[in-house]
């Protein structure tokens, strides 16, 4: 199976003796991979458990952790008890329980217990909540087949997407667009269900999770290589190998002609891509794992850029030594062709827009609107799939170049003595992003350091006044650009277009769109028959460690007792501090748990799924969904869509 569990709470205690760092062996098993392209599986596995598991490393990772998760984690306590919610997964999830057990765990070496760490968080499946330890994501693991599921002769099936023939010598691109009937002996589909439900960390919607796990193509990127977290790992994988077996169209057929040869059966390994910068476990471990950094060092003008070389980033961004990265803009404008040369498209890539680019992504966005109304494009479509959010001031002006003005979503944040702390000195010291929230009942740091207390779970939890995000700021940096705000295309015009890989600020945008304004949603893959939603994770707004700290630096409250540690080892956290409600709620309704976005089932109005031809073909899927938004065909659903 391709089970991520990657620790197995065991009955029995383990007796075997740990060898410690420095023990001399026969080999070194990264000197061995060192300087490779590619390596098997078992190699990458004897680098990566070659490093011992220390209890003092262990103890201080967990009370970071802990701290993290106990005070500013501001879903901690309905995590252990959360809702019932209809068509969403959700299961209890008490992480200090969890802590404390990992914690008296005897680990083989520490690379089980930081990959348990991490996978404890993924359980919530809240994607904002997140552990990455730095030392144990370089090394990539690939299947050499990519999967994605389609309708074929009206089943939903799993079918081979594309084969890496690059990775291992006996991969053959022959396999491309047979069907996938079983995986280690399991049917194929149920499988890989089961998978998405257990072990899929990114959402709550289970359709989102399996478009999460399969592959996909885009019409101005090709396959997203490594999106199928089916057939590839920033982890170890649980096993060495896994077999499929393929049902095969007949050379010269078409897939959805059904006219197969007779099935074979291959056992395919899994493929460890080698991360450059190291020649043995010495030298993995000072470029990939250790901390370069003196507990004194933080009270001097050094600490910042320490820390940021040692942590920051590593919750969400994958290793440049690994597979490089790609510049994308932000947004792309496309007019259809042929008889839909009045629909345009919008692919909302990001909403994460750096500071130096904001004037940029501001006259861009704006271009592409005045290229749509002198094209006379009637509709547009909205492609939100695979947005992970950002700026919610990008996701603010995207709305308001629609609509003009859009009530706020109120939110909150989870009190605790630090953060009230890092609040009154911010206004001080008119110092860091706890100036950018506003409130209408409160003055000044009051909107924090008055909290009030509502019920999370079975637990009585304290909560800061509500707040909404003040963009004040970012908007002066296009003032005067003369914004596009248009009233030219109305919500019938528009159609929300996501794979549910839509979140953070991009769920809390198209919710926006879709629950205030009536912009329709089509739901795209998924499992059929099961309602759908559009957007993941819409928790609020997050927070890592790296950055927290460095704000507590600015704030001189690094040596607060209440304040977490960094890492021991290279490592971030991510997680969420500030959650948003259901927009148009009366008073009386706030902070009610069951309004909170991240616990509401907010399903498309109607779906789409892919087929043998638009799943290769993205320019024909977009000729699909042009279809449907100019016929009508996707009304709004009152009470829950598909």
């Amino acid at each position: 199976m391709f089970s991520s569990n990657l620790f197995a709470i065991a009955t029995s205690v383990l007796l075997a003796t740990l060898p410690s760092f420095s023990s001399a062996q026969t080999s070194d098993p990264c000197a061995i991979v060192a300087g490779k392209h590619i390596a098997t599986f078992a190699e990458a596995k004897a680098c990566l458990d070659y490093f011992p598991y220390n209890q003092t490393i262990a103890a201080e990772t967990i009370d970071t952790v802990r701290k993290i998760t106990d005070d500013l984690y501001i879903f901690n306590e309905i995590a252990a008890t959360p809702p019932k919610v209809e068509g969403l997964s959700i299961v209890p999830v008490n992480i200090s329980k969890a802590l404390d057990i990992i914690q008296k765990e005897p680990w083989k070496s520490d690379r089980a217990f930081q990959d348990a760490i991490a996978l404890i968080l993924d359980k919530v499946h809240d994607a904002h909540l997140v552990y990455s330890p730095h030392c144990y994501r370089q090394f990539i693991f690939w299947q050499p087949i990519q999967l994605n599921s389609l309708i074929r002769g009206g089943r939903q099936i799993v079918n081979v997407a594309y084969v890496k023939d690059d990775l291992w010598a006996d991969a053959k691109k022959e396999w491309t667009d047979c069907e996938v009937t079983h995986i280690d002996d399991v049917n194929a589909m149920e499988m890989v269900v089961n998978y998405a439900v257990n072990n899929n960390g990114e959402s709550k919607d289970v359709n989102t999770c399996l478009n999460n796990i399969m592959n996909s193509k885009d019409y101005f990127h090709g396959w997203d290589d490594g999106a199928d977290d089916l057939g590839y790992h920033r982890f170890l994988p649980a096993q060495e190998s896994h077999k499929y077996t393929l049902q095969c169209p007949k050379n010269g057929t078409k897939p959805e002609q059904a006219d197969y040869d007779e099935p074979i059966t291959v056992t395919i390994p899994w493929v460890a891509q080698i991360p450059t910068g190291f020649s043995d476990a010495d030298t993995y471990w000072d470029s990939f794992c250790s901390v370069h950094t003196s507990a004194l060092s933080k009270r001097g003008p050094l600490f910042l850029p320490s820390v940021q070389e040692n942590h920051i980033g590593q919750a969400f961004d994958f290793s440049e030594n690994s597979i490089g990265h790609t510049t994308r803009d932000y947004t792309e404008f496309l007019i259809l062709d042929g008889d839909d040369s009045d629909v345009g498209l919008i692919d909302i890539q990001s909403f994460s827009v750096a500071s130096e680019d904001k004037e940029a992504f501001v006259k861009n966005f704006t271009r592409g609107l005045q290229m749509f109304a002198e094209k006379n494009v009637k509709k547009i479509i909205f492609d939100f799939s695979g947005n992970g959010g950002g700026d919610a001031c990008a996701g603010e002006f995207f709305i308001n170049s629609f609509f003009n003005s859009t009530p706020d979503y109120y939110s909150d944040v989870k009190y605790s003595p630090l953060v009230n702390n890092m609040v009154k000195k911010a206004f001080d010291m008119k110092n860091t992003k706890w100036m950018d929230y506003k409130s209408n009942h409160t003055q000044g740091s009051d909107w924090y350091t008055n909290p009030v207390t509502y019920k999370r779970g079975n637990t009585d939890v304290k909560f800061s006044q509500p707040v909404s995000l003040s963009c004040e700021s970012w908007n002066s940096a296009f003032a005067g650009n003369n914004a596009f705000n248009t009233s030219r295309w109305n919500a019938d015009d528009l159609l929300i277009l996501s794979d549910g890989r839509c979140g953070s600020t991009c769920a809390i945008v198209v919710s926006r769109l879709r629950l205030i304004h009536n912009v329709p949603a089509l739901g795209l893959g998924g499992i059929r028959g099961n309602r759908m939603q559009f957007a993941s994770f819409p928790g609020g707004e997050s927070e890592r460690l790296s950055s927290f700290l460095t704000d507590l630096q600015s704030l001189d409250l690094l040596d607060d007792p209440e304040a977490p540690k960094p890492f021991p080892e290279r490592a971030d956290m991510g997680w969420t501090f500030r959650e948003v409600y259901r927009p148009n709620l009366p008073d009386t309704k706030f902070g009610d748990e069951v309004n909170l976005l991240e616990y509401n089932n907010v399903a498309a109005d109607c779906r789409m799924y892919y087929t043998d031809e638009n799943a290769s073909d993205p320019k024909k899927l977009l000729h699909e969904v042009a279809a449907l938004v100019k016929s009508g065909q996707c009304p709004l659903v009152q009470n829950g869509g598909k």
